[in-house]
């Protein structure tokens, strides 16, 4: 990689956040970008990196016209260090906008550190909801998503293009997989569905005996979830021969590339649904893709937390050249108009509270020149943090929750 002489980039560690004094001149602009580098949760943290560093050499240029300096900070996955690391950005390294962070307990603890800064934060990967709703913050904006952001569309896709009516859904009991269904059933109830039956399990369980042995009747089941938790699910899933049964359904991350050589043949065929798919033919993607692979090797595929680490870099520089430096009120003024018609994923712009308004992908798992991935075969534009409803009517009504929304379609709230 080559890299203007005024860009300094450094890393910092967990074990690396000692003082550091700022030789540059005082019209540096910095940018700090946090995220999982080490610990259980490094994956996003790097695949974010990863893209990061991709967008810094396609806009060599524009870093040392605009004398820019970018700094890596590693959150571990942990809300505490978040805070520290970003407190740190602000009173020791005299950052002027972050980028991250990227899981959602840490986007949530950077939103509240945020409210109080000040200061500009373009959330990568991060997808409660309430980052650009409830609890938003005028200086915060999103590249990414929300959880139930793909669900709805989903859920519509469930029941009006394969016609279930009866969906089991199997879950891990935390707060994502619960935004996860509402989007589900708020798309499938309004599209004809009948009901959505919850059993929630605890995240790290490996047997899932009790749950296969005792499953109602259904037309197909969901299994809203991922990591190991997931796998073991699919594996039993097909040792108990429910596939027989009823078809399985994924949520966002279920049918994640990382998974799928595990998940084997079986895989294919999977359905989920995402704003993002490694499998889209469009130019831009594929010069995307193919970029990443000649800067990282061509055996890592760049995933979601990739993409939108590229793209919150580039929201990032976009902001700064607009704004003509660092100014504050300037900076978050030109985030808060961002339009991306040529994202590797797809057409986005940010709706007025910050989130993208952006293509929804129904992906199919197939194989393609060896590997399985996933790829759109139905998409639905111009989808919103909202879906298919009113902004103001969506924020009046309760979070999504482990109850909420209600599973029968015939519900009082669907009307």
């Amino acid at each position: 990689m080559k890299y203007a002489k005024t860009l300094i980039v450094s890393s910092i560690s967990a074990l690396a956040v000692g003082a550091t004094a700022h030789l540059q001149a005082d019209d540096t602009l910095r940018i700090g970008v946090i995220g999982p580098t080490t610990g259980v949760f490094s994956f996003f943290g790097d695949q974010q990196r990863m893209g990061v560093e991709l967008a810094m050499e396609e806009l060599a240029e524009q870093l040392e016209a605009l004398n820019i300096e970018v700094e890596f900070y590693d959150s571990q996955g942990d809300a505490e260090t978040t805070v520290d690391r970003l407190r740190a950005m602000e009173s020791r390294d005299d950052v002027d906008l972050v980028v991250g962070p990227v899981l959602g307990g840490t986007g949530l603890a950077g939103l509240e550190w945020a409210k109080g800064s000040g200061m500009p934060t373009v959330i990568s990967y991060s997808a409660p909801e309430d980052i650009t709703m409830r609890d938003r913050a005028e200086n915060v904006v999103r590249a990414g998503w929300t959880g139930a952001q793909p669900m709805f569309a989903f859920g519509e896709y469930v029941a009006e293009e394969l016609g279930h009516r009866r969906i089991i859904a199997v879950g891990q009991d935390y707060s994502f997989p619960y935004n996860q269904l509402g989007g589900f059933l708020k798309g499938f109830c309004a599209a004809g569905g009948e009901s959505v039956e919850r059993i929630w399990h605890p995240t790290g369980t490996s047997d899932y005996s009790s749950i296969l042995a005792t499953l109602p009747d259904g037309d197909a089941l969901l299994y809203n979830g991922a990591g190991s938790d997931g796998l073991a699910f699919f594996q039993q899933y097909y040792d108990f021969g429910i596939d027989a049964q009823m078809p399985l359904l994924g949520g966002s991350n279920f049918f994640a590339v990382g998974d799928l050589p595990e998940m084997g043949e079986q895989a294919i065929g999977g359905l989920s649904a995402l704003q993002y798919a490694e499998g889209l033919e469009t130019d831009n993607f594929q010069a995307f893709r193919d970029a990443f692979w000649a800067m990282h090797g061509d055996e890592v595929m760049p995933l979601a937390p990739a993409e939108h680490g590229y793209v919150a870099f580039m929201m990032a520089v976009n902001a700064f050249e607009s704004a003509n430096g660092g100014d504050r009120d300037a900076l978050i003024a030109a985030l808060r108009e961002t339009e991306m018609p040529d994202a590797p994923r797809g057409p986005f712009h940010l709706d007025e509270y910050g989130n993208p308004v952006q293509n929804i992908y129904i992906n199919e798992v197939q194989e393609v020149d060896g590997r399985l991935v996933n790829v759109p075969i139905e998409t639905y534009e111009n989808v919103s943090q909202f879906g298919p409803f009113d902004a103001e009517e969506y924020l009046a009504g309760e979070p999504d929750s482990r109850d909420f929304p209600p599973g029968d379609c015939s519900d009082p709230y669907y009307d």
